[in-house]
């Protein structure tokens, strides 16, 4: 058992834990203990006084000559109180004991000279029996006393013998913590951090059989290890920072090669450069690049390119008699593109040496990245004419929908104008004919200018913001009116082409404005309201009317053309109590189109 304990920590401090919690648990029921068996003392020692009061209050009533019937009653609860179990229960099982034969004596007293008094009516007869009942009853109550005194004694000494022997076993644990725990562990920590400083011979000589010593001893196996390992891994380092310099320098090399493919465009003059480049890092290394185009389609001539100047021109046939074919330990990759072959990088090295697994991942990832160069080359370009496609088209539908509508009711009033002539209409019908052909050259000329502005609305570094700012002092000082803007912050980034549809909406909407309402105070918000976005525009000014002519009102079928764009809503309508107002709703497409937004 003693082995056990020395050999344990735990088991060491868990037993004084052990006593110590159960010297506290002893006092603490102890306590508890002696506390309940000193309320019957209490109530006693209350009892007892009790009685005391009641024979003055009997000597009171009866030399006052109170009724028969009270000194009875006063009598019979005297009497009660004597006999109570207050007082009996706390009575030693000793029939000899002084407490016992003091309550016999106050009872014998009652019932032989107190009671029969009281029973005659003779009050100096009471009277003079009772100054001894007093008396004995006041040696009763200090017994009583005494009797609990000791149990509060008997507590005291418990609580001290605890206290004493827990004061013992915490000092007992101190000096065990000192000298099993405290100092094998500055020791430990000390030998720890010499070791952490470099001192590989750094050892720790504290020796137990507990888990301290078990913790030393394989502190001191772990050193000699790391020692023993460290020697042979300094050799072994010195191996492998050769190959981690090549090795960086050619993950250096793919950066910087993918940061120029991703930049410049992949032509014969960059791809030259990245083979260069390559060949350079690599001594004894030769590259060279056979591309043939689309292999569904074969050209009848080759580019080969080998990393410098040379560049060569060569037919299909020619690749039999290739230096770089015929070269031992040859190394060929396939420049791939979505999976078709666009050529073959060629490797070899002019030693004739095999490459080594590293420089093989290279050159294949060389062979990749080209690939994937000619690869963004033909997407820019596919985009590109994308672009140029979705620009003209813009164009023709912006021509279609406004101008050419115009100049084609133009023709039309021409023909009805040169029918009048032909007849010899009056001046007056004439008359009215040109003014109308007046009134679509105007109307012609506003949608050019505003079409002109379209094509040349741009959106700077600002964004749509500072371009929705600009938009509003231009027509604020054009309409001679304020507008107020608020534009609340996005939780996503309109496109390009939302932000231009959003712009121009807002240009018209104010151009109406400066033209036709006349207001003295314009609002203008952009708000996201859950997943849609709102543009709302209100003025204060005339309103619309039902008999406006809608030829002079071109801009708001664009609106609409362009809300449609969005997939959205646009609302026109009056405002109460006066004024127009022109709300716009719509999802964005980075939030993506829900199906019944799509469906209308």
């Amino acid at each position: 058992m003693w082995q056990w304990l020395r050999g344990s920590l735990p088991a060491r401090a868990g037993l004084a834990v052990i006593l110590i919690a159960t010297l506290a648990l002893g006092s603490a029921v102890s306590a508890g203990l002696i506390a309940w068996l000193s309320e019957d003392d209490a109530a006693a020692i209350n009892t007892a006084g009790s009685l005391r009061m009641a024979t003055y209050r009997l000597s009171w009533k009866l030399e006052a000559g109170a009724p028969a019937e009270s000194i009875r009653q006063l009598g019979d609860n005297l009497q009660q109180r004597l006999q109570s179990t207050d007082l009996t229960r706390v009575l030693d099982k000793d029939p000899d004991s002084p407490l016992n034969q003091a309550y016999r004596h106050l009872h014998q007293r009652w019932f032989t000279e107190l009671q029969p008094a009281l029973a005659s009516g003779e009050a100096s007869l009471f009277q003079n029996n009772a100054d001894d009942f007093v008396e004995q009853l006041d040696q009763f109550v200090l017994l009583l006393q005494k009797q609990s005194e000791s149990k509060q004694s008997w507590q005291q000494t418990i609580q001290g013998l605890a206290l004493f022997i827990t004061v013992i076993v915490l000092l007992i644990g101190m000096y065990e913590l000192q000298g099993s725990v405290l100092s094998p562990l500055q020791e430990l920590v000390g030998a720890t951090e010499r070791f952490r400083a470099g001192d590989l011979a750094a050892r720790v000589g504290f020796r137990s059989d507990d888990e301290l010593g078990q913790v030393a001893l394989s502190f001191n196996a772990m050193a000699e290890a790391i020692e023993e390992s460290h020697r042979t891994l300094e050799t072994r380092v010195a191996q492998k920072t050769a190959h981690l310099e090549q090795a960086n320098a050619a993950l250096e090399l793919l950066y910087q090669s993918s940061s120029s493919v991703a930049t410049d465009a992949a032509d014969a003059n960059t791809l030259d450069r990245l083979l260069h480049s390559f060949q350079q890092r690599l001594p004894g290394l030769s590259l060279s690049l056979c591309l043939h185009g689309n292999p569904g389609e074969p050209a009848e001539q080759l580019i080969a390119l080998h990393g410098s100047d040379l560049r060569e021109i060569c037919s299909p046939k020619d690749c039999a008699t290739c230096e770089m074919h015929t070269g031992r330990n040859l190394l060929a990759c396939p420049v791939v593109n979505q999976g078709c072959e666009l050529g073959e990088l060629r490797a070899g090295f002019a030693d004739g040496r095999p490459p080594q697994a590293w420089e093989s991942e290279l050159i294949q990832a060389l062979a990749n990245l080209i690939g994937t160069a000619l690869s963004l080359e033909r997407r820019r370009e596919q985009e590109h004419r994308l672009l140029l496609f979705e620009e003209r088209a813009i164009i023709a539908r912006e021509l279609h929908d406004s101008l050419a509508q115009a100049l084609s009711y133009m023709k039309l009033q021409v023909s009805r104008l040169q029918t009048l002539v032909s007849r010899g209409e009056s001046v007056a019908s004439l008359e009215q004919v040109t003014e109308e052909l007046r009134d679509g050259l105007n109307s012609a000329y506003r949608q050019l200018r505003e079409l002109l502005t379209t094509f040349r609305l741009q959106i700077q570094d600002g964004g749509l913001e500072q371009a929705l700012q600009e938009t509003t002092r231009e027509f604020a000082q054009r309409g001679q009116f304020d507008i107020q803007l608020q534009l609340r912050p996005l939780a996503f980034t309109l496109s390009a082409n939302e932000q231009i549809h959003l712009l121009q909406i807002a240009r018209e909407a104010l151009s109406n404005c400066a033209r036709h309402a006349a207001p003295s105070q314009v609002r203008v918000e952009l708000r996201q309201q859950g997943e849609a976005l709102e543009l709302l525009i209100e003025d204060d000014g005339c309103g619309l009317s039902g008999d406006y002519d809608q030829r002079q009102h071109h801009g708001l079928t664009i609106m609409q053309e362009r809300a449609r764009s969005l997939h959205g809503e646009l609302l026109l309508e009056n405002r109460i109590p006066h004024g127009t107002r022109v709300h716009l709703t719509f999802q964005p497409g980075f939030l993506g189109r829900r199906p019944e937004v799509l469906a209308s």
